[in-house]
């Protein structure tokens, strides 16, 4: 997290989005920061490098014009990766 200078503004160092408080700005970084390197974003992905994908879920879409379901994916319940 930065503190601009001659401002009241925090800003996110992951993906620069300013925010008014320094909690909000910690919140944003660890919770919700949507950028590749952010600790959120780095701990998905390592969740899903070590899961073994054993609970997996078939995921259904409609298929154009019918009122008919085709199943789309397989989802793993444990870390959301879609194979």
């Amino acid at each position: 997290m930065e503190i601009l200078k001659n401002q009241t503004l925090y800003k996110c160092s992951f993906c620069s989005r300013r925010m008014l408080t320094k909690k909000g700005a910690e919140i944003h970084e660890n919770d919700y920061c949507k950028s590749d390197k952010s600790p959120r974003a780095l701990a998905a992905i390592e969740k899903q490098n070590n899961c073994e994908h054993k609970n997996s879920q078939t995921h259904y879409s409609y298929i154009p014009g019918e009122a008919v379901q085709q199943p789309e994916c397989d989802i793993c319940t444990d870390c959301g990766l879609q194979f």
